[in-house]
């Protein structure tokens, strides 16, 4: 199997010695790579739970503007999964809808969804900055940053 390397010439000693210290460094690289690459997030889930608020001002479909205040109340959480409600004001009246959504792995980006619309943004610290999108008649969308008010 091994030869003797006193038989070895310059150039053979030298492409094998090239070529165990590429396969050394390539096997070095891939464990290196495959440790970043770990599927399990050992980083602690943040926790959203409490009631977030904030106001905004989004357009209406009849070329108007229209200002209201948001409430974002997380009720429940399971890991990055998360249950709650929504209440805002729209032409006076006080409305209501369920959410369910979940926050990214990385704790910093959440998606919450309502029949016919989203929420889609970042959290930080004690802040939400939020998209929302509807699509059912009327539709409509803004930015709304929130702040946690209680736990």
């Amino acid at each position: 199997m091994w030869q003797d390397c006193s038989q070895w010439t310059g150039h053979t000693f030298a492409m094998r010695t090239r070529s165990a210290i590429l396969i050394a460094s390539a096997t070095m690289l891939t464990a290196a790579t495959l440790a970043g690459c770990s599927s399990q997030d050992t980083s602690a889930t943040t926790n959203l739970l409490g009631t977030w608020v904030g106001t905004y001002a989004f357009p209406t479909i009849t070329h108007g503007t229209e200002t209201s205040s948001l409430s974002i109340v997380i009720t429940k959480q399971e890991g990055v999964l998360l249950w709650g409600t929504e209440k805002w004001t729209n032409q006076g009246k006080d409305l209501e809808a369920a959410l369910v959504g979940s926050a990214a792995p990385s704790n910093d980006q959440i998606t919450l969804a309502e029949v016919g619309g989203s929420f889609n943004g970042f959290v930080k610290d004690s802040t939400m900055s939020l998209q929302f999108v509807r699509t059912e008649d009327p539709p409509t969308a803004f930015y709304v940053t929130l702040t946690r008010k209680s736990l």
